[in-house]
Formats: C-alpha cells, sequence, structure tokens
C-alpha cells in the first residue's frame, strides 16, 4: 500500500552521492545530486563583472577554481571599473603595457589531446590592425593560444608554438563593433578541430560542423604564462600588443585528453544559458 508523505520517513543528512532519475534527450538515466546542483568539474574561471564593483581588486573567479583575474600595474583600480557592469582594460600601446587583465597559466595542451571551451561577453572596438584580445600566446616566443581581433571586427583562433603558429578561417560574422556582444570558441586537441559562435549562434560558415583547424598540423601550446584579458602576452614581456576591451563576463573550461568535446548541439544552449545569466555556473551534469 502507498503511503502518504507524511508517513514517510526523514532524511535527516544527504551525501550528495544519492541517485536521482533524470532524462536527457528523451532516455531515463540517473545522476547524483552533486553532478546535478555541482559546478562543472572542468572549470578554469567564471568572472562575471556585473556582479561586482569599483574597489574590487580582482576580476573574481566565481567558478570555484580560485583563478581569479589580477590587474597589472598599469591597470587602476579606478580605469578597471570605470565603467559599471563591466571589467575594462587599457590600451597597452598607450604607452602602459601592464595595462590588462592577468588570469593563472591555463597551460592548454592542444598536442596532448586536451579540449578548451570559452565564451565570453563584453564590448570591444577593433583597430587599424589585428591585435589581441585573449589569450596567452602570441608568437613563436610565446607559445600558447589566443583570440585575435581582425581590423573588420571579426575574430579569429590563433595557437603558436616554437616553431609556427596556425590560424582558424575567419567567419563573416562581427562581434567587435563597440556594441555588447558575445563570442565562443572551442579547440579540440584530440580531433584537431575548432568551432566558433557569434551571439549564441554557431557561425554559418562553418556548415554546423566543427572545422578542422590548420589542417590537424600540431602546436605544443603549453605555457606558464598567465591567460589574459586584453592582450595575450605575459607583462614580462612589456608589450604594447592588445586593446581596449570591456568584459561583462567571461568563461573558460579546460577538459582533459580523456574527455570527449561536447557537440555543437550541447554547448549552443549553455551559451544561451550563460548569455541570459552571466553569472550563473555551468552544472557538472551538462558535459
Amino acid at each position: 500500500m502507498a503511503k502518504k508523505i507524511s508517513q514517510l520517513t526523514a532524511v535527516v543528512s544527504l551525501t550528495g552521492a544519492e541517485l536521482i532519475p533524470v532524462v536527457q534527450s528523451g532516455t531515463t538515466k540517473s545522476a547524483t545530486m552533486q553532478q546535478i546542483a555541482g559546478a562543472n568539474s572542468n572549470y578554469f574561471f567564471h568572472g562575471f563583472a556585473g556582479n561586482q564593483v569599483a574597489g574590487d581588486a580582482k576580476f573574481y573567479d566565481i567558478s570555484g577554481a580560485g583563478n581569479d583575474g589580477s590587474f597589472g600595474a598599469n591597470l587602476s583600480n579606478a580605469n578597471a571599473w570605470a565603467n559599471a557592469g563591466y571589467v575594462s582594460s587599457v590600451n597597452p600601446a598607450g604607452g602602459s603595457t601592464d595595462s590588462v587583465i592577468r588570469l593563472p597559466a591555463l597551460n592548454f595542451d592542444y598536442n596532448g589531446g586536451e579540449k578548451l571551451i570559452m565564451w565570453w561577453l563584453g564590448k570591444a572596438t577593433p583597430e587599424g590592425s589585428a591585435v589581441s584580445l585573449l589569450g596567452d600566446g602570441f608568437n613563436t616566443t610565446y607559445p600558447g593560444v589566443r583570440i585575435r581581433c581582425n581590423t573588420a571586427g571579426t575574430l579569429q583562433i590563433v595557437a603558436h608554438d616554437a616553431s609556427s603558429s596556425s590560424f582558424s578561417s575567419t567567419p563573416t560574422e562581427v562581434p567587435f563593433n563597440g556594441n555588447l556582444h558575445s563570442f565562443a570558441v572551442v579547440l579540440d586537441g584530440q580531433a584537431k578541430k575548432f568551432g566558433i559562435w557569434v551571439d549564441e549562434a554557431y557561425v554559418a560558415s562553418l556548415g554546423g560542423a566543427y572545422a578542422t583547424f590548420d589542417s590537424g598540423n600540431a602546436r605544443d601550446t603549453r605555457t606558464s604564462n598567465t591567460f589574459n584579458i586584453g592582450t595575450s602576452v605575459p607583462a614580462a614581456a612589456a608589450s604594447t600588443e592588445g586593446m581596449v576591451c570591456q568584459t561583462r563576463a567571461f568563461v573558460v573550461l579546460k577538459l582533459s585528453a580523456a574527455k570527449t568535446m561536447p557537440g555543437i548541439a550541447t554547448l549552443t544552449p549553455v551559451f544561451q544559458a550563460l548569455r541570459r545569466n552571466p553569472s550563473k555556473r555551468i552544472l557538472a551534469a551538462v558535459f
């Protein structure tokens, strides 16, 4: 005989390991409460400037990974928070080279098969030459990856190692025109593939599938340098390469070589959810 809820034994405490039925793609599965409610274990960084105010000492990481963004020596607190709801960098070409935001080392291993997922929301205006918006690599001297803003306001993914550089194709969609836009990029080191979204839509030129990155060439992108917002070179380089940008939110996840890169159909709703609420963390159950 079925019991009333009032007749059931109360659970005093839960461990988080209890199984709960869930439905995914029409199939009933089970997951733990930790998997459903906990933050994604692949997080490197999740920052949301909309929850911060002038005077905050850093661009705080709310993912739980603890990778707060530090302000460069030439980026004052007043300049960093000059635009309410955004954390801003100053153009290093203006004479103060270390005027950007620096996260701890990402050390993405493209050759080793790791996967990288990044989503950015903010404002940036193209300059008279192609410059770096994000990243930890710039040339053969500074291996790593970066997102480049081209003069037309389009973006490219670039990977550098000690011998050469690889460039993605350039979508025609324009995320950099001085207005609020988002973009997302993925790099799959195992499959040697890449993907790009602009304003939460997968770019049309890639035909609805991940594209091969530079003919599948190998690139050793490992680096102990900082990962940066506003440039892609470390402070020690004293480089003037970089740009002004106003970042509302920035999300980075790094997946190990043993994990499968989530597909476009999985990630598009994730990016759409981030756009609706950039402060809400991606949950462990998503991938």
